[in-house]
This record gives structure tokens, sequence and C-alpha cells, in this order.
């Protein structure tokens, strides 16, 4: 069987992690994100639970979203990575290639 090429293994991998799946996976980021992006004058978790509780309140929904996260795309995720082991160091690598004739 021929070795593909990179064009090959980008476009096999966007068969199992497309737009559709990466869209899903940002708009399930987001809250994790602003569970932390927060000034130290307007902490929107502080502000609703309490200093006692923030730190307890803030953990345990970090727990929740990446507990949620993962079993919501893990399967998609694994099968990239199992399909296409390190195909991001082999971008790397042709990117690299790229800079080096550059030169």
């Amino acid at each position: 069987m021929p070795k593909k090429t990179i064009e090959q293994e980008i476009n096999e991998f966007l068969e199992i992690w497309g737009a559709k799946e990466l869209v899903g996976f940002m708009k399930d980021l987001i809250p994790l994100f602003e569970l932390y992006d927060v000034d130290e004058d307007d902490d929107w978790v502080r502000d609703q639970v309490g200093e006692l509780d923030e730190r307890n309140v803030r953990l345990i929904r970090t727990v929740y979203l990446m507990s949620y996260i993962a079993d919501k795309f893990a399967g998609k995720l694994c099968t990239a990575s199992v399909h296409h082991k390190n195909l991001w160091k082999r971008l790397e690598k042709v990117e690299g290639e790229k800079d080096d004739n550059k030169n």
C-alpha cells in the first residue's frame, strides 16, 4: 500500500473531525474559559456564591465541564488520534521544510 500524502491524511482527518465537530467543541469549551477568565474586581462566581465557596464551586464546575466535554468528544478525538497518530508532528515537519526552502 503506497504511503499517504499529507494532503490525504488531512482530508481523512477532516472526515472524522470536521467543522461541525470543531464548532461544537468550541461552544462547549467557552463555559470553561468563562469560569476562569474573570477580573479580580468582577468575579461572577464569587459574586453568586460568596468568597468561602468560590474555590469549591469553581472546581466542581470544572470537573462537571471537563467530564461533559470528555464524554461528548472523546470518541471522535480518540478515533482521530488512533487513525492519524502524530499527524501534528508530520505537519510541523512539512512546515519546517517549507521554512528551510525559503532560506
